[in-house]
């Protein structure tokens, strides 16, 4: 069975490339200017572009089309393989789960093509993702590997902070006024992934307080029990690596990864985005 995920999800590239996942591009708008993310346009060129970015340009995303995802099917079956598991970030958020589908009727007969909805995107939809892959790797069956990620997906937290509400503004995230009063009063967003969609958890005034705020969400759904953690960033490395010891002085941690977040991410959330993506280690 092979793995596949769109590029909403976040998982280290040495994961990616030890259990074989297939990642399909998202499509990047710079004004007239579209590039394929990871393949025409990687993290740094992403960054380097929004330093000149204006309101004529300010970049978008679109979800991969149902031709792009029958490509990579028709590539995959050509190996050999029958049978393929695709992992899309959140129904609610994008509309590449409805490209999936549309793409499993188009290539109804050929292959077993089945999907999944993390309910997620970043590291949360890349975590499930591998968790897949991992456990197709050990041999297992799409019916014991299902269940599993239902119940990675039923448990998973995702709590995370932003450093300017300039790109979640504009992305639709939230409105221009609540965008105003944050301004204003310096208050940092919590932000966390509920059913789907993002939601407020939180507002403080510091960026340290965003911090300390985001690993004490993590362990109030968590506890004390063992997890697995993965620390994300927008560009902001150093912040991530001083998150990533506050988890590491609170948490149970059993597995640890730390990734960029995804340029399709990115975009909805803005350069200096952080957080933590839990999920309990059993």
């Amino acid at each position: 069975m092979r793995i596949v995920m769109d590029d909403t999800g976040d998982i280290p590239m040495d994961l990616v490339e030890k259990y074989n996942i297939r990642i399909i591009p998202i499509n990047i708008m710079f004004g007239t200017e579209q590039f394929l993310s990871r393949v025409e346009l990687d993290h740094a060129g992403f960054y380097e572009k929004t330093k000149t970015v204006t309101a004529d340009n300010f970049p978008k995303t679109s979800q991969p089309t149902p031709f792009q995802f029958v490509e990579v099917y028709n590539e995959i079956f050509a190996t050999g393989e029958t049978e393929i598991l695709t992992v899309t970030v959140s129904e609610k958020l994008s509309g590449t789960y409805a490209s999936v589908v549309q793409a499993r009727k188009e290539l109804e007969g050929q292959g077993t093509i089945h999907l999944f909805d993390s309910q997620a995107g970043s590291a949360a939809q890349g975590y499930i993702a591998l968790e897949a892959a991992r456990m197709a790797h050990e041999g297992a069956e799409i019916d014991t590997i299902l269940p599993a990620l239902e119940k990675m997906r039923a448990s998973m937290s995702v709590v995370f902070t932003i450093d300017s509400l300039e790109y979640a503004v504009k992305g639709g995230r939230v409105s221009s006024m609540k965008s105003l009063m944050a301004s204003l009063l310096n208050i940092k967003p919590i932000l966390r992934l509920d059913d789907g969609l993002i939601v407020e958890a939180g507002r403080v005034r510091t960026r340290k307080r965003a911090l300390d705020h985001i690993v004490d969400v993590i362990h109030q759904d968590m506890g004390d029990q063992p997890i697995r953690l993965m620390v994300i960033h927008a560009n902001a490395p150093d912040d991530a690596a001083i998150l990533q010891e506050k988890a590491r002085a609170r948490l149970n941690i059993a597995e640890e990864l730390f990734t960029d977040i995804s340029i399709a991410v990115a975009i909805n959330l803005g350069p200096g985005a952080l957080g933590l993506i839990a999920f309990p280690a059993e």
